[in-house]
């Protein structure tokens, strides 16, 4: 999700649209417009596909962690790691 969000150029041109913001889903504005759209899923499958839980993972995030760019994938996993050895 950090590639996605952050260096989608890098990423193979199947994933360039694969996840749908909130933002670009017209209803109505709301406080989570940053986030991604999450589905709602009916079977266990569904909730362990990537679309659904790669959204989901990402929107528990903390907004230090996901709102700016970290120089590379390795430094946000450290970042990551430290936020949940602090919890």
């Amino acid at each position: 999700m950090h590639q996605y969000v952050h260096r989608r150029n890098k990423l193979p041109v199947v994933f360039s649209a694969y996840f749908d913001e909130n933002k670009t889903i017209p209803d109505h504005d709301t406080r989570q417009k940053q986030d991604f759209h999450t589905y709602s899923v009916h079977s266990e499958s569904g909730k362990r596909a990537i679309k659904y839980k790669g959204g989901k993972l990402w929107n528990n995030l903390p907004d230090d962690l996901k709102g700016r760019p970290i120089e590379s994938t390795y430094s946000f996993i450290w970042k990551l790691k430290e936020h949940f050895l602090l919890l």
